[in-house]
């Protein structure tokens, strides 16, 4: 009890992690659309609207046109960044290739295609292990596919499920996070660790 009283932050952010895991379907492949892609600002998308409010309460004040020009272009600016940033993960398709079995302790790769059948460049597109601070960047050309690799270590031996996977984007102006959560279906094949040295 002593440690929940310590970080109530942290149980709350692990209770509606696996709340909003249980209610995600798993699957192998994941088309992204606007029901799975979420979109929230960045700390300099906050600094940004804050600097916007405070220009516009002084073009009021001193009744500046120019100071209202210049706020509604960012405020303009930063719209279309969010729309940009949006466009830029939503459509995506993401396809996971079959995991190979692996020894215990030692790092699974986890393939991931990325595609996409629009004719634009999708640039800055990061694929990680949820709650992961190690990102795997790729851009993923028009009509096209790109792959990303992830490395995971089971600990011990088994069936295991994947982890749960998280792709994001702060294209083009990063005053916005673009992310979404999926939830593989497959399975990893650990084995036992062979004795060293083997007899």
């Amino acid at each position: 009890m002593a440690s929940l009283g310590l970080h109530p932050l942290r149980h709350a952010r692990v209770r509606v992690r696996r709340w909003m895991e249980a209610r995600l379907p798993r699957s192998d492949s994941q088309e992204l659309t606007q029901r799975n892609v979420y979109i929230l600002p960045t700390r300099a998308g906050w600094m940004l609207l804050l600097t916007l409010v405070v220009l516009l309460i002084a073009a009021i004040n001193y009744q500046i046109n120019l100071g209202y020009l210049l706020t509604f272009m960012l405020a303009g600016a930063a719209s279309i960044g969010m729309y940009s940033c949006h466009n830029n993960l939503r459509g995506l398709h993401l396809q996971l290739q079959p995991p190979a079995p692996v020894f215990a302790g030692q790092a699974a790769a986890l393939k991931v295609d990325v595609q996409q059948s629009g004719k634009r460049t999708r640039y800055g597109i990061g694929l990680a292990l949820l709650d992961s601070a190690d990102w795997a960047w790729v851009d993923v050309p028009g009509q096209g596919r790109s792959s990303v690799q992830l490395a995971w270590a089971a600990a011990q031996r088994g069936w295991h499920a994947y982890p749960t996977l998280s792709a994001q984007t702060h294209y083009p102006l990063w005053h916005f996070r673009v992310w979404t959560v999926w939830c593989p279906a497959s399975q990893i094949l650990v084995y036992p660790q062979p004795e060293s040295p083997t007899p």
